[in-house]
Formats: structure tokens, C-alpha cells, sequence
């Protein structure tokens, strides 16, 4: 196949929405839902989505302390020109802030000078955008205060103390290593000491006085991501008999992501993109044609597709370039007015006051390629038709001269480090990325975005 697809079928009595390959769409919907009524021979028609993009900064901060705990995450760093046209200059600084420790080894809790320590980040490489083949030249620098990292958006910002770095200068960072580490300056540790060895209150003062890091590679080729609880700052004190370490460990981190000169993108297409929040909106409207025409028309299924071009991102990218494919995505449904709450409707809510919704995806009909996912049916609920409950209640709605159900759709990357094989992760936050895909907007052999309707004419 040309491609990859990302095939969201919105219904069932929980309003699931299911990702799959898809087949020909004029077999799709016959003997599924609801028995056909007399009349008529089954029809499928496809209908497209009026598309636009918007601008949401994704979350990109977290605490492991603070719920919802998410075991995997990533803070990233470095900058990315991607030869995607449409995706500009994307720059990613990330922060990290480390635990305090209850005890330390007595070799370092008593050291009384610099000379006889030494400091490090190690991190551990678990994301990779851009050139392989050039090393980032890092620095890491103080934060000035304490920072909220948990739940921040890439918007956001903390200050650091610039004017200082606490690195080495230029510390060199292999993109492709499995461990990179990251030297810190003596005087950084002669400053720093008394905090370092600060184990009151089980750590707690320490995590007072130490706001931790900022970490940047502004002259990079590429975005490296690591695993920021993983991450250790580790102290060292060697001896002429003994080598003794203790290592402080990740507790938040950050990422802050900015793109400049983004440019459009290649004709046909537009453009999602990660990291700088770039998603796809959908709507249809039931008042306008075919949607109109079919208020009365027993419905047998609706689906709704979203094409992701896959072979149009390997026509854009040069040697030793890398870009992986999203393994997830997300689709968020603005209700209507008056319509049910996202709860009553069988949706988990996704923002207060209740105005949006996220849909779950299937990823039992999740095809591989395009690295998709999807959500949990109750077992009582299996025989329904999943892609059936949102359209029907949308046109009941409309003959009550009430608006659908939802009005907007918008899908968003949400990386995830594998495809889930728990459908109730679909609905979760995707890891930070700066990853872009293609989704065609005008064309034969890859229709856009489209509502596919299977009904029975009376």
C-alpha cells in the first residue's frame, strides 16, 4: 500500500472510536448494526470534513510525585530542521530536577572541598528527530527557582542563570549512544557543596535549595529525547583505594518547544505536528448536502477516516536524517449546544466545564503501519456497532431542529513508546515529540478526511 492509514469510526453505545485499515468503502457497513430496514438495498456514501488546523501547546511537564503518575516520559533537547516542508525550525529545551537523598556515603558526606568530587548527568537516549550523524554540543545551566513542572505546556517557561553555565563548556552528546553523560564543573561543585550534602528531613532540604537544571543544545542537528527518571545526577569520590558514587535521582522534568519559519506544507496535504501543537479539525454540517438528505435515512454505520501519508514523508528527508512514525493519536469532540455531558454520552471528559470530550480508540483494528490505538468496549456491548451511536443521535438531534452531538473533531499526535495494547491508554497524554505527519487533503488515490455512512434507502 501507498500508505498508512488512521481510520477513526466514531460509535457503539459507549461512542467508541476505533483506528484500522480500512477497506473499500463500498462494502463497509453492510450486515453490521442495526438490522436494514425494508426498502432498499444498503448504500455507502462518503462525506468530507470541512479541515482546518489549530494551535494547542501539548503538556510536556511532569512529576513523578504527582498524579496521574505516567511510567514512561521523555524531556527533550536540541533543534530540528526538518526537509518536511511545512514543519520549520523546531527548538526543544528541557529541564530536570533531581531528588534529595536521606543518606550518603560518608566519603562524600564528608568531603570538605571540590577537588576530591566530581558531577555528572547521565541520561539515558530514548527519542531521536533529526541527523544521527553529528554530535549536540550541550549545556547545562541552574534554574533560579523552584519550577512547577508537573502538567506545564510547551509554552511555558522557567528561568535559569545563563550567564553560568554549570557544565563544562560544549559537552559533547552522541545521539545514538545507549548512556550519555554530561560533565559538570568543579566550581559548580565547590558552590553547590553544602546542598549536595544536605540529607536533612529526609532530602527535603535539599529539594528546597536545589531548583535544578535547564539543559540546551542550541547549535544542534537534531532533538534527542531521554527518560528523565532514569536520569541521575551523580556524585563521585575517588580515593587511592576506593572509588564511592551517589546518585540523585530524576523526580520532573520539562520541555519547552518553540518553531519559527514553519512555512506550508506540500501542496495536497496539511500538515499535524507535535511538539509545537499543530492538529487537524473536522467538522460536517448536517444542514448542508448529503448530510441534509439523510436525517430520515436509516443509518447502518458511520465511520470517519483520516489519512496519513506515509510514503509522502520518506519523499522529504536526506541521509542520516531520522524521523520516526507516531505510534498514537488522539481525537478530542467539542459538544454541541445542549447536548448531553461528555459522562452522560459515554465519553470521558477531556477539559472542564465539560465542553469537550475525548473519544477512545480500538486498537484491535489498529493497523501496525500506522502505528494507532484504541480503547476498552464493555463485553455486554461487543455485538454493537461501534461507528453507529454518535451519527444516529446526531441526526435525531437535527430532526429536533437541535445541533449534533459534536460539532468539531480535532486529532492529535500523541506518541507513545509502543502501540498500546490497552485501549484504555488511547485517551492518555502522548509522550513529548516533535514528530510531523502528512494528512492529504486533495486528491484521488488518498481521499481527505471523510465521514463514511452506510444507510438504507425507504
Amino acid at each position: 500500500m501507498r500508505s498508512s492509514w488512521l481510520c477513526a469510526a466514531l460509535a457503539g453505545g459507549v461512542a467508541l472510536l476505533s483506528l484500522s485499515a480500512c477497506s473499500d468503502s463500498s462494502n463497509v457497513g453492510l450486515g453490521v448494526g442495526p438490522d436494514s430496514l425494508s426498502g432498499g438495498q444498503p448504500v455507502t456514501l462518503d462525506v468530507e470534513a470541512d479541515l482546518d488546523t489549530a494551535h494547542t501547546s501539548p503538556i510536556t511537564g511532569e512529576n513523578v510525585r504527582q498524579a496521574p503518575i505516567r511510567s514512561t516520559w521523555r524531556v527533550l533537547v536540541g533543534v530540528v530542521d526538518d526537509p518536511l516542508p511545512g514543519t520549520g525550525e523546531i527548538e526543544a529545551e528541557g529541564y530536570l530536577d533531581v531528588a534529595g537523598q536521606s543518606s550518603l556515603p560518608s566519603e562524600i558526606l564528608s568531603a570538605n572541598s571540590a577537588d576530591s568530587l566530581t558531577a555528572e548527568l547521565r541520561l539515558t537516549p530514548s527519542y531521536l528527530h533529526g541527523d544521527s550523524s553529528n554530535a549536540l554540543a550541550v549545556e547545562v545551566y541552574d534554574l533560579t527557582e523552584d519550577a512547577t513542572m508537573d502538567s506545564a505546556r510547551a509554552s511555558a517557561t522557567f528561568d535559569a542563570d545563563e550567564m553560568d553555565p554549570a557544565s563544562v563548556n560544549a559537552s559533547q552528546v552522541n545521539p545514538t549512544d545507549s548512556l550519555v553523560t554530561i560533565k559538570l564543573r568543579e566550581s559548580w561543585i565547590a558552590e553547590n557543596l553544602s546542598t549536595l550534602q544536605d540529607t536533612s528531613d529526609d532530602g527535603s532540604a535539599f529539594e528546597e535549595n536545589f531548583p535544578g537544571f535547564k539543559i540546551v543544545a542550541p547549535n544542534s542537528q537534531a532533538v534527542v529525547g531521554f527518560s528523565p527518571f532514569d536520569a541521575t545526577l551523580r556524585l563521585t569520590h575517588v580515593s587511592e583505594s576506593d572509588t564511592t558514587t551517589a546518585d540523585y535521582s530524576g523526580v520532573k522534568s520539562f520541555t519547552h518547544i518553540e518553531q519559527r519559519e514553519a512555512g506550508a506544507p506540500p501542496d495536497d496535504y496539511t500538515l499535524l505536528q507535535d511538539g509545537a501543537g499543530v492538529d487537524l479539525t473536522m467538522e460536517w454540517d448536517f444542514n448542508a448536502p448529503p448530510l441534509d438528505t439523510l436525517e430520515n435515512t436509516p443509518l447502518n454505520r458511520a465511520e470517519v477516516f483520516v489519512p496519513v501519508d506515509t510514503s509522502a514523508l520518506k519523499d522529504f528527508s536526506r541521509m542520516n536524517f531520522v524521523r520516526p512514525l507516531p505510534k498514537g493519536y488522539r481525537i478530542i469532540a467539542t459538544r454541541g449546544a445542549n447536548t448531553p455531558g461528555c459522562r452522560m454520552a459515554g465519553f470521558p471528559v477531556f477539559s472542564e466545564p465539560n465542553e469537550t470530550c475525548i473519544l477512545p480508540l480500538d486498537p484491535s483494528a489498529a493497523d501496525p503501519s500506522a502505528a494507532l490505538s484504541g480503547a476498552l468496549v464493555p463485553d455486554d456491548l461487543r455485538s454493537a456497532n461501534e461507528a453507529f451511536t454518535i451519527f444516529e443521535e446526531s441526526f435525531r438531534r437535527i430532526r429536533n431542529g437541535q445541533s449534533p452531538l459534536f460539532t468539531e473533531y480535532r486529532v492529535q499526535v500523541a506518541d507513545r513508546e509502543s502501540i498500546p495494547g490497552e485501549p484504555g491508554s488511547t485517551i492518555q497524554l502522548g509522550l513529548p515529540s516533535t514528530l510531523p505527519v502528512l494528512v492529504p487533503v486533495d486528491g484521488e488515490e488518498l481521499a481527505p478526511p471523510r465521514a463514511t455512512l452506510t444507510v438504507t434507502p425507504l
